[in-house]
Formats: structure tokens, C-alpha cells, sequence
């Protein structure tokens, strides 16, 4: 049976996990305005971040991306990772577990 969710019923909420399941792991991610992630790592996934709203610069090791509303990246969790909101933004990521294929 699917699970279903909205993705605005979980604003209120600026890190909030999409389903309760684990695989993948799905987040709900909301930042203010000038708010930065600081650098970390998922070097057990492969991501996908989806722009919902706003403007997003993404640094992905030494590379830095400009995204925005619509925009959809897929990178390897294996660097490091920092997003930095440009306007107030959410964006909607998954964590895919990387498979010994």
C-alpha cells in the first residue's frame, strides 16, 4: 500500500522527514533567507534535491551551484555538502542507499 503525504503539511517543521520509513529516507528541507547548512557528508546515499520555492546555492565539494524553484540535482553524498539559501527557499531531498551494482 502507498504512503501519502503533502509536502506543505510539513512547513512548520524546517527539517521534517517526509514518511516514517527509512528507504529511502525523504526530508522536507526549509531555510530562512542567508541561512547556511554547515559542511557535512551522506556517503551512504546517492541524493536527489528537488527545488520547491525559493533560490538555493548548493556547494558540492569545491563546486558551487545556483539553483532555483524547479530545479532538480542528483549527487553523490560522498563530499562534502553545504546549502546556502539565497531567499527563502524549501527544497525536498532523498537519501538513495547506494547498492554494490
Amino acid at each position: 500500500m502507498p504512503e501519502i503525504t503533502s509536502v506543505d503539511a510539513l512547513e512548520s517543521t524546517p527539517h521534517a522527514e517526509v514518511f516514517d520509513t527509512d528507504a529511502p529516507r525523504t526530508v522536507r528541507l526549509q531555510l530562512e533567507a542567508d541561512q547556511r547548512m554547515p559542511k557535512h557528508r551522506h556517503p551512504e546515499s546517492n541524493v536527489v534535491l528537488y527545488v520547491l520555492e525559493g533560490t538555493l546555492a548548493l556547494t558540492l565539494g569545491d563546486d558551487s551551484y545556483e539553483l532555483e524553484a524547479g530545479d532538480v540535482v542528483r549527487f553523490d553524498g560522498d563530499q562534502d555538502i553545504s546549502p546556502h539559501a539565497r531567499t527563502e527557499c524549501a527544497s525536498l531531498l532523498v537519501f538513495a542507499p547506494k547498492t554494490d551494482s
